[in-house]
C-alpha cells in the first residue's frame, strides 16, 4: 500500500490479486450472495484507491482493509436492512461451486447421513443470521476470517474487551441456538 501512495500502480494490482477472494469470502458470509459479495469487494478496492491517504504504516494493510470492508458493509447493511435474506445450504459457495452441505460430506457417507448433514448446515446458517450484527460481524471475522481479537478490535475500532465480550456472546448463543445440533 505504502508502494501504491507513492504512484506505483502494479502495486495496487497486486494488494487487489491477493486480497480481493478473501474479501469476496468475507462478504459472501454476511451476504451468502454470491454476486453482490464480488459487487461488494469492488466497492471496497474503489474506497481503498479513494482512501489510500488516511493509510498509515503502523496498521497491516488486512487491517486497513477489513475496516473499509466493514463500514461498507455497515453502509450496505444499513440500506438494506429490512431486506430479507434467505439462506440455502444448497447454495454455492465461493470456492470451487461446493455447497456448504458438500463440505460436510465425505466419499463414504450414505444418502441419509448427506441430508443430516445438508440439514445441519442450514440450520448453522440460519443460527448465525440470528446473531445481533456486532457478534455475528466478531464471529465471522475470527472463525471465518482467522483475525485476532487485537486486529478485530482494529478493523471495528472497539476495545478487545468487546470484542472478547461480544464474541462470548455469539457463542453462547449460537450454542442455544444449535445445542441440539451438536450436543
Amino acid at each position: 500500500m505504502v508502494a501504491y501512495q507513492g504512484g506505483d500502480t502494479e502495486a495496487f494490482r497486486e494488494l487487489y490479486d491477493r486480497h480481493a477472494h478473501a474479501l469476496i469470502n468475507f462478504f459472501y458470509k454476511m451476504t451468502y450472495d454470491r454476486a453482490m459479495s464480488e459487487d461488494l469487494t469492488q466497492e471496497a478496492f474503489i474506497r481503498l484507491i479513494r482512501f489510500r491517504d488516511r493509510y498509515r504504516p503502523e496498521a497491516t494493510f488486512r487491517t486497513f482493509m477489513y475496516r473499509v470492508a466493514k463500514n461498507l458493509w455497515i453502509d450496505q447493511y444499513r440500506s438494506k436492512k429490512n431486506a430479507p435474506r434467505v439462506i440455502s445450504a444448497d447454495r454455492r459457495l465461493a470456492e470451487g461451486g461446493a455447497t456448504v452441505g458438500d463440505l460436510l460430506e465425505s466419499a463414504d457417507t450414505s444418502q441419509s447421513e448427506r441430508a443430516e448433514h445438508k440439514e445441519a448446515a442450514a440450520l448453522i446458517h440460519e443460527a448465525l443470521e440470528q446473531l445481533p450484527e456486532g457478534q455475528r460481524m466478531v464471529f465471522l471475522l475470527a472463525e471465518s476470517e482467522g483475525l485476532k481479537y487485537r486486529e478485530i478490535s482494529e478493523i471495528l475500532d472497539i476495545p478487545v474487551g468487546t470484542i472478547k465480550s461480544r464474541m462470548n456472546a455469539a457463542v453462547h448463543r449460537l450454542r442455544g441456538l444449535l445445542g441440539h445440533v451438536i450436543g
